[in-house]
Order: structure tokens, then C-alpha cells, then sequence
């Protein structure tokens, strides 16, 4: 049985990429990751060229992932604002595929940190669905896929948990659209890591190994033994991804707060956790194959 695939976010070293940022691909590399995940807030900055170059070099992959803004959200009642969403979103698809990434993810929805004077309901989650369904079939054109990212309830009012998740990629109803869960989001609103994992394991696109305090995985209160158990009992092989915050670019800003240094330095954080989560696959992965054996 083959395991997943390691990545680590642009994000523990740099609040903004741009093509003085290439080197990172080649540390990454160095660190013993398969693929680097890059972000696309400000897609003016990214040079998908330079980038699909780089990663040829080094002999990684990519994926993407990007939060959105408000004057580009999918699930606003504001029709042209709906239309921001899809045509920054198709921008977005474009420079994916011309970096050779298979996955754009992130909190592609509705807008990061936005708030709502009422309780939301399925009238949301469907504007923003007709929205992903037409970004979606651009992206299977382009040979990619598109994941759904629950976060928590102080960053998003729309897609809190895995299940909401379920129901909205449900909504697109394209082939190309999967889950991607995070271990911090889960740790505020799931109510059991493995259960929900599980339930999401055959349709997962990515998966954010984040601590509860977005420090070294291994040293806060996510079930990670949950987590693994799940992913080794569906033989999940996908992406899964370490991710955390240099500091806070003003794109994050407006929903994620970083007041703490997270870990001695973002090198120890990765190394230290990509060495336990390799351990934790190694067991459930293991004896996975043992009990299907």
C-alpha cells in the first residue's frame, strides 16, 4: 500500500510569493518533501514558468491553494461579485495548470474572515456551488482538480465541517471536486478526528497536518492516531501537507492570527513533523496491510 504524499506550505517561510522566492523550492527538496504548496493570494506576483521550471530542477510536484477576498466571493447575493469570484478563480486554475500542479484548494467558497448578521443557510451554500461547478468543469479542462477546504467558524460562516463539505461538493456535482480537511480547523469544530476523516476519505483532494496551536505536529491536542488510522484504513495516497505561518500577510490578515513565534524556526517545525508523521504512517499504514493481507 502506498502512503501519501508530503508537502509543506510556501507559507512557513514567506508571507507573500513572487519569483524571489524560487530558492524555497529547492529547500523544500532538501527537507525530504515531495511537493511544495503554493499560494496564490496574489496571483500578479506568481510566475507559473519560472515556478514549473524550478520544480523540474528539484524533482518536485505543487499544488495551489488560495483564500479569497471579499469583493470575490461566490456565495455573496451580489451577482457581479459572483462573477469576481469565477473569474478569479479561472485565473487561478490557469496558473495551476501552467505550474503542473493536479490540485487548486483552499477556501474557494466564500470570502476568508467574512461575517453574516444571520444564521446562513442552503441559499448560500448554493450560489456558491453554481459558482465551483462552472470553475470546476474549467478546471477539468485543464486537467485539474478542485478541493474544498472546511476551516472554522471565526473564518468562515459557510463550510465549518467535514460533512458541510460533503454537501457542498455534493451541490457542484462534478467529478473533479474533493474534500480538503485541516487538523486545526477539525480540532475547533469536529466532534472525532477518525469518524470525520473517514467519512470524507474516498472523495479527500489534500489534507493540512496543522497542531491545534499550528505549531510542530506531535506537540498539541490533535488526535493524530485517529487521523492516521483513517487514512491507512482507506489507503489514502493523496496529498497531505504541512502548513504554517512565517507571519501574516496582509491576504491572511483579516481571518488568521499569528501573535506567537509557532515553533523555534520553520525548519525544525517541518523536520521535527514530517519525521512523527512518517512514524505515524509507518504504523497504521502498516497495519493496514497487514489486516488486508
Amino acid at each position: 500500500m502506498t502512503g501519501p504524499r508530503y508537502a509543506v506550505h510556501a507559507y512557513a517561510w514567506t508571507t507573500s510569493w513572487s519569483n524571489d522566492h524560487l530558492d524555497l523550492i529547492n529547500h523544500v527538496a532538501s527537507l525530504g518533501l515531495d511537493l511544495i504548496e503554493i499560494p496564490l493570494m496574489e496571483p500578479a506576483k506568481v510566475d507559473p514558468t519560472a515556478i514549473r521550471a524550478r520544480l523540474d530542477v528539484c524533482g518536485i510536484g505543487v499544488v495551489t491553494s488560495v483564500a479569497l477576498a471579499e469583493d470575490a466571493d461566490p456565495s455573496s447575493d451580489d451577482e457581479r461579485i459572483r462573477g469576481n469570484a469565477r473569474d478569479f478563480l479561472h485565473r487561478c486554475v490557469d496558473l495551476s495548470a501552467e505550474m503542473g500542479a493536479s490540485v487548486l484548494t483552499g477556501v474557494v467558497y466564500s470570502a476568508i474572515g467574512r461575517r453574516l448578521a444571520r444564521r446562513p443557510d442552503l441559499s448560500d451554500m448554493r450560489r456558491s456551488a453554481e459558482v465551483l461547478k462552472d470553475v470546476a468543469k474549467y478546471a477539468a479542462e485543464r486537467g485539474l482538480t478542485l478541493g474544498i477546504e472546511p476551516i472554522n467558524r471565526y473564518e468562515t460562516f459557510l463550510v465549518n465541517t467535514a460533512a458541510q463539505a460533503l454537501t457542498i461538493v455534493d451541490m457542484i456535482d462534478e467529478p473533479n471536486v474533493g474534500v480538503h480537511l485541516d487538523a486545526y480547523h477539525m480540532n475547533i469544530e469536529e466532534e472525532d478526528f477518525y469518524e470525520a476523516t473517514r467519512a470524507v476519505a474516498g472523495r479527500l483532494v489534500h489534507f493540512h497536518l496543522s497542531e491545534s496551536h499550528r505549531g510542530v505536529p506531535g506537540r498539541g491536542t490533535v488526535d493524530w492516531e485517529g487521523i492516521y488510522r483513517a487514512l491507512g484504513e482507506a489507503g489514502y495516497a493523496g496529498v497531505v501537507g504541512l502548513e504554517s505561518f512565517e507571519s501574516m500577510s496582509e491576504a491572511m490578515r483579516a481571518a488568521t492570527c499569528i501573535w506567537r513565534q509557532l515553533a523555534p524556526s520553520s525548519d525544525v517545525l517541518v523536520t521535527e513533523g514530517l519525521a512523527f508523521l512518517k512514524e505515524l504512517e509507518r504504523r497504521h499504514y502498516g497495519a493496514a496491510r497487514t489486516t488486508t493481507s
